[in-house]
């Protein structure tokens, strides 16, 4: 196996790398001025099965990718001037710390912060932002049965679906089997292209028509039959039900208490180096 790496990567890197310096490890087998490659390294980048053409390509690519990124670097440091390299180098730290102390955040933000957000917190902030969740598309409540033109019983199937109690809607979903397609929770809002998508015979030219509060339809076309019944619908501009904008609010709150946790974080750390005179600010 060890041969086939090397043979890889002389293939590849002959005309790149003219010398190999001392102080690199026996089994280097790959080297760009002074970086390098170990057997080790590129065994690491296979997957536990892999066939010898999966390995070339693999190897074959890393290794290009790998000596091109760091051949440009070596030109970038013979050929940016020493001030500029001097900005990188400062940016490369800030990022560098910037990243450790976000990833150090995110873990105790995982580890200790409660993400329960209750209900009454997001009824309280609804009622108080009101005004800001208003429609920016048409809404509705709606249930429909899509049936083969030739189902055996559309009749009775419809009867059930007038009917509407819990009792009718349970017997119409065991007979779900049998129905091209269904949608029975008329509690919740959609979006009005959900309407759309599952029943053709309803299209943006015809909405008008169909959509409507408290309407119930029995529509054909060439696809099928279609039982529907529209509840509630509300335009754009409305005022956005609770229950629909209610994932949005969750998602708010908890971005508020982790900006309050880290913050406080941030604080008691800093707090805390002062105290112990890790922190000083020397006059």
């Amino acid at each position: 196996m060890h041969k086939l790496f090397y043979y890889i990567a002389f293939l590849i890197l002959i005309n790149s790398c003219e010398y190999f310096k001392q102080s690199q490890p026996v089994d280097a087998v790959v080297v760009v001025g002074d970086a390098y490659l170990t057997n080790e390294d590129i065994e690491n980048l296979l997957p536990d099965h892999y066939t010898t053409e999966d390995s070339t390509i693999i190897v074959s690519g890393y290794i290009n990718n790998w000596a091109t990124e760091r051949l440009l670097m070596q030109n970038a440091r013979k050929n940016i001037s020493l001030s500029q390299q001097e900005q990188l180098d400062k940016l490369i730290e800030k990022y560098r710390f910037e990243l450790y102390s976000q990833a150090y955040k995110q873990e105790l933000t995982k580890q200790n912060l409660d993400t329960l957000i209750k209900s009454v917190a997001i009824e309280n902030y609804f009622n108080e932002h009101q005004k800001d969740f208003k429609l920016n598309e048409d809404l509705v409540q709606f249930r429909y049965v899509q049936l083969d033109p030739l189902y055996a019983d559309v009749e009775m199937v419809n009867k059930l679906f007038k009917k509407g109690t819990v009792d009718a809607l349970k017997k119409i979903d065991s007979l779900s089997l049998g129905f091209k397609s269904h949608f029975l929770n008329d509690s919740i809002w959609v979006q009005k292209k959900i309407v759309f998508n599952r029943v053709s015979a309803i299209t943006p030219a015809n909405e008008d028509q169909y959509i409507k509060d408290n309407k119930y339809w029995k529509l054909e076309d060439s696809v099928g039959v279609y039982l529907v019944r529209f509840n509630n619908v509300l335009r754009r501009g409305d005022n956005a039900p609770l229950s629909y904008v209610k994932p949005t609010i969750k998602q708010v709150l908890l971005n508020r208490r982790k900006l309050n946790y880290i913050k406080k974080l941030e604080k008691d750390l800093l707090d805390d180096a002062i105290k112990s005179k890790k922190f000083q600010i020397k006059s």
